[in-house]
């Protein structure tokens, strides 16, 4: 078996602590901060930091490295995230295994080797084509959007924002800050930081 998809008692709990982390932040969006930027500017307002309820999947996949990881970091943290009672309910269970399953598809086009910038990118852009129909058909957070006469530009306004905050918060920050967490000794022993060592 391909020794990239099978888990070691370290990384389960580090899979499990990241996503808890993960969660924790998704509720704090989906209670405090979400419904102060819909007050304030809307949709395009959520699209700017949708990018952040992306990192269940980017975060744990950086750090571990293997196969599955995207999908199952973002699918725990959404659970995490549904155990605070968030308004966003049982629409979590679409959200979370849907939208880590896109980040999924861009390490595996790398074939899970591949860690910069453009594939990190790309797994923090993908989700949206997962979130954002699902917002706008069935979500009952944006009825506005099921209205025929809704303006095209305002779609592509909405879908191109959602794409540079997934590429932003769980592509481009994800790395930064773990890169700068293992310059500074941290996830040694971690496949982040063996691959940083295998590198120079």
């Amino acid at each position: 078996m391909d020794s990239r998809s099978i888990l070691t008692i370290k990384e389960m709990v580090g899979l499990a602590s990241l996503s808890v982390v993960s969660g924790v932040i998704f509720a704090a969006l989906s209670h405090l901060v979400a419904p102060t930027v819909t007050l304030i500017a809307g949709h395009i307002g959520i699209g700017m930091i949708y990018g952040i309820w992306f990192i269940g999947g980017t975060l744990p996949a950086y750090i571990i490295r293997k196969k599955g990881i995207a999908f199952l970091g973002e699918t725990i943290g959404s659970i995490v995230e549904l155990l605070f009672v968030s308004p966003y309910s049982i629409l979590l269970y679409y959200y979370g295994p849907a939208q880590g399953l896109m980040s999924e598809i861009a390490f595996w086009i790398g074939k899970y080797k591949s860690w910069g910038w453009r594939t990190m990118m790309l797994a923090g852009m993908l989700p949206v084509i997962a979130a954002y129909p699902f917002d706008c058909l069935v979500s009952p957070f944006y009825p506005a959007c099921r209205d025929p006469g809704y303006p095209l530009y305002l779609h592509l306004t909405i879908i191109l924002t959602m794409l540079v905050s997934g590429a932003v918060f769980a592509g481009i920050v994800v790395k930064l800050i773990v890169d700068r967490l293992v310059a500074a000794g941290a996830f040694r022993g971690w496949p982040v930081a063996q691959d940083r060592i295998d590198e120079g």
